[in-house]
Order: C-alpha cells, then sequence, then structure tokens
C-alpha cells in the first residue's frame, strides 16, 4: 500500500479535499492572514502547480475550509433548534451559533483576522447566508419582512462575535431583544 496521496480512487476529489483539510489545519493554526500556500505546498508534499491544480489556489481553498466550516456549524444550529420555534428557537439558535462559531478550530481565527471585518459587509448582504438565517429562526419569506428580519439576526450575531460585551449577561440580553424583535 502506498503512502502517496494522489493515488488511487479520483484523483482530484481526493486531491482537493486533501489540500482543503492541510489548508484548515494552517488556519487553524496561524489564521487567515497568516495562511501560505508555500507553506501548504510543502505540508501537502507537492507542487504549487498541483495547489492551484486541485485546490484553485488560495481564495478558492480559504472559501472551500470556510464552507466546509460553516457547514458544520449550521449542522450543530440545527440539531439545536429542532422541535422549537417562536422566540425560543431564535435564542437558541443565536446562542448555538455564537458557542459554535467561537470554539470553531477555523472559525475562531477567522474572526481574529482582518478579514473578518473586510468580509462582514460581504457576509450580512450574502443571500445564501440571510436564507440560513431565516430558515433557522423559522422565518418564512413575505412574513414579517423576512429578509430584513434575517438580516438584522446575521448582523446582531455578527457584532456579539466581532465585538463581544464584556459582560456575558449583555450579550444574553442582545440575543433576547433581537429574537423578540424578530420571532413570532
Amino acid at each position: 500500500m502506498t503512502d502517496d496521496w494522489l493515488v488511487g480512487g479520483n484523483r482530484a476529489e481526493r486531491a482537493h479535499d486533501r489540500l482543503v483539510d492541510l489548508a484548515a489545519d494552517l488556519i487553524a493554526q496561524r489564521g487567515i492572514d497568516a495562511f501560505d500556500l508555500g507553506e501548504l505546498a510543502r505540508r501537502a508534499h507537492c507542487s504549487r502547480a498541483t495547489l492551484y491544480r486541485h485546490g484553485g489556489g488560495k481564495h478558492h481553498l480559504v472559501e472551500a475550509v470556510l464552507q466546509r466550516t460553516s457547514a458544520g456549524i449550521v449542522g450543530s444550529i440545527h440539531a439545536a433548534v429542532t422541535g422549537t420555534s417562536g422566540r425560543e428557537r431564535a435564542v437558541l439558535a443565536m446562542t448555538t451559533a455564537l458557542r459554535e462559531v467561537r470554539g470553531d478550530r477555523v472559525a475562531g481565527p477567522f474572526l481574529r483576522s482582518r478579514h473578518a471585518v473586510e468580509q462582514a459587509g460581504a457576509i450580512t448582504r450574502s443571500p445564501t447566508v440571510l436564507g440560513i438565517a431565516a430558515e433557522l429562526i423559522w422565518l418564512r419569506p413575505g412574513e414579517h419582512d423576512s429578509t430584513a428580519a434575517a438580516s438584522f439576526v446575521v448582523r446582531s450575531v455578527l457584532a456579539l462575535l466581532l465585538w463581544p460585551p464584556d459582560d456575558p449577561t449583555d450579550e444574553d440580553h442582545a440575543i433576547d431583544l433581537v429574537a423578540r424583535a424578530v420571532a413570532h
């Protein structure tokens, strides 16, 4: 049996997955700001050309890492809110999101990077992010201006992530205010 990670199975898929795994490790260790393709190539024992061929370059690898990380976080939130509704669901979705993001090995360092603030505007306008937020707090399209309510939730969670209050009870109070504003 060989240890060559490019041998066997679907080579392109296997290479991409391996590069995303290693990129996630590097981002978790050093943060997105210090993520370096040269170091990734050394850890993967491949050339930079292989990185671009199978990983798509730095931007694509970072996006793949963030997508994978987000999927896990969203899954945890879905599990937490199952069987709940209204204000309880909104509070649970937001508190779970905060806990999961803060505790994630990739999302945590991302929040401490310059990219987090730079990307905050794009995150709050993303139809995907807004759709997930609306679903998680059980907003239905057309009901109580679901897009504006989802945007308010996303902006509120981002604000708490990027600029957490010193007192945890202030965070709990903010979450409750947001939940009362958007839940029905």
